[in-house]
Formats: C-alpha cells, sequence, structure tokens
C-alpha cells in the first residue's frame, strides 16, 4: 500500500514537472541571450539620452509695447536661438537697394584674390548715371573696391568687382544667385552686383540668412563699421575719402556694422548688426521699403534692449 501510494507520487511530480517545461518552452519567456541584452541596452539608452529643452533666452517682458514702423518688412534676429525677436511681413518679396552688396561681398571674397589689381574700364564708370566714383584706367586693388562697395556703396566699385570677375571667366551674378540657392533664400534673386535694378528682390527673413553666413567672413563688417577712410589707388597717386552712409555708426551700442540701401523703387532699406548685451549672440535688425531707416531701425534696436534680456 506504501508503495503504491510512493508511485502515485512520484507520477504526479513528474507531470507537475513537465507541464512546468512545456510552459516555458512555448511562452514569450524564452528570449536568446543577446535579445534581453539587447532590450536592456534599449531601455538604459532611453533614460541616458540628453533631453533637450526649449532655449528661452532672451526672455520677453510683454509689458514692453511694440514699435510702430513705417518700412513695409521688417525684422530683428536672435542669432543664438535663431529666434524672430520682432517681425513684420517677413515673407514679403521687395526689391532691397544696395543691400544687394552684402551677397556681393560675399561672392568676392569667396571667388578672387583679395590682392587682385583691378583696372577700371569705361563700363565701370557712373553705373547708376549719377555719382562718379573711379576714374577710366584707375587701378585698384580687389580689397580697395570691396571697401569703397561697402563703406559709401559705391555702385561704380560693385561693378568694377563684377567685371574683374568676368575677366577671370567667373559669373558675377550666377554666382550671387548659386549662392542665394546654397543658402535656402528661395524667395531672392540677383540681377546686377550694386542693386540698381529694383526687378531684383529678396525678404528679410532671407536676407537674415545671409547676414548670418556672411558672419562667417568678419572683414565684411568691419570695413561696413568704418566711418570713414581714405581709399588709394595701386599707385597711390589718386586718393580717395570713403564717408559711410551709415548715420548709426557711433549711436548704437555694441555695433559690428551695417548697410544701407536706396533705389526709388526699394525706398530706404537697412541692415544692422550687434552684438547682445553680455550674451554670446549678436542681434541682425533688417528694414525693407522704409521712409525712415535710421529712425526705424533706432526704434526695433531701443525696444529689443528694453524688451528682451540675455541673461
Amino acid at each position: 500500500m506504501q508503495r503504491r501510494i510512493y508511485s502515485v507520487a512520484v507520477l504526479i511530480i513528474v507531470l507537475f514537472a513537465v507541464n512546468i517545461f512545456l510552459v516555458f518552452k512555448n511562452s514569450n519567456f524564452e528570449l536568446p541571450i543577446s535579445q534581453f541584452v539587447d532590450n536592456v541596452s534599449q531601455e538604459g539608452k532611453a533614460y541616458i539620452l540628453p533631453i533637450s529643452e526649449p532655449n528661452y533666452i532672451p526672455i520677453l517682458d510683454s509689458n514692453v509695447p511694440k514699435p510702430v514702423i513705417n518700412a513695409k518688412s521688417a525684422i530683428v534676429f536672435d542669432t543664438r536661438s535663431s529666434r524672430f525677436l520682432f517681425e513684420k511681413d517677413r515673407e514679403l518679396q521687395l526689391p532691397i537697394a544696395s543691400l544687394t552688396k552684402v551677397m556681393s561681398a560675399v561672392v568676392v571674397l569667396e571667388n578672387l584674390a583679395m590682392d587682385g589689381i583691378v583696372t577700371i574700364s569705361e563700363d565701370s564708370i557712373r553705373v547708376d548715371g549719377e555719382k562718379q566714383d573711379l576714374y577710366l584706367g584707375e587701378k585698384m586693388s580687389v580689397r580697395n573696391l570691396l571697401r569703397l562697395a561697402l563703406i559709401e556703396s559705391s555702385n561704380d566699385a560693385a561693378y568694377a568687382l563684377a567685371s574683374y570677375a568676368k575677366e577671370m571667366g567667373i559669373d558675377f551674378v550666377s554666382k550671387m544667385n548659386a549662392k542665394a540657392g546654397e543658402l535656402d533664400m528661395a524667395d531672392s534673386h540677383f540681377i546686377d552686383p550694386a542693386g540698381l535694378n529694383d526687378n531684383a528682390y529678396s525678404t528679410v527673413q532671407d536676407l537674415v540668412k545671409l547676414v548670418e553666413y556672411s558672419l562667417n567672413y568678419p572683414e565684411i563688417w568691419d570695413i561696413s563699421a568704418e566711418k570713414t577712410a581714405i581709399v588709394e589707388s595701386s599707385d597711390e597717386k589718386i586718393k580717395h575719402t570713403a564717408q559711410s552712409t551709415n548715420r548709426l555708426i557711433g549711436l548704437i551700442k555694441d555695433l559690428i556694422g551695417g548697410k544701407t540701401g536706396f533705389t526709388e523703387g526699394a525706398g530706404q532699406c537697412m541692415i544692422l548688426v550687434t552684438n547682445a548685451p553680455d550674451y554670446p549672440s549678436k542681434i541682425i535688425s533688417i528694414v525693407l521699403g522704409s521712409h525712415d531707416r535710421f529712425g526705424d531701425t533706432r526704434k526695433l534696436m531701443d525696444w529689443t534692449r528694453r524688451a528682451y534680456r540675455w541673461e
């Protein structure tokens, strides 16, 4: 009797063990060790990856009323946060007059030798039908022509640079539009190196992209911040006194540089770049189609410094 009870107990234990084995064999618990390790690793990564946080600097004080400006389009942009601090019709396509010369400067620096000597030809004299900045046969370095183009916004100098590029086998305006394409300036088109043709156009939003890129070339903005300069021909026989068209030089705090523009069709235009107050960022202000570019720009810059904190 005891032997029979013992045998039944053993049989029950064996059947229970077989059941357990079959359950584990057919269940989801049967995972390869490598898969288990991978799963643990993936779960671990969810906690290790850094969590991106929005950049709240600069911080806006919404109690400061926005400025009223007469420009058709305007923008203030913070380079560190990539934020638009102020905007008015930022996608409106407008002629940009001599703001074009910022793109021309980029093309010059990327395609021409700065020490190259340019002989001024007839097609680079009084190109706007009004002011003559250069003399027929005068020789001047690429660097000095660029200074004239940026300080006093010389149209003759811009055309002389394009003419010299043509001698080098470079289609200057094609380079300008190609660079615009590279910078994703989809709402921009350039027709001449000086911005005289009002059928050319851009937007303040596109111009921010250009200015941000041009900051890789500090020479552009160093030149544009010069109030006056003596620019000489290569033989030093002819001296040009370049007077900046930017009346805000010396009046705007932390100024890096700026560029003005005007035609009858474009109205008054302006780019201004400053350092942010006590913070590693730059502020870009742009106005297009204004009746008072300096007044509008000052309003924008003053408001920006009162309405935002970089701390």
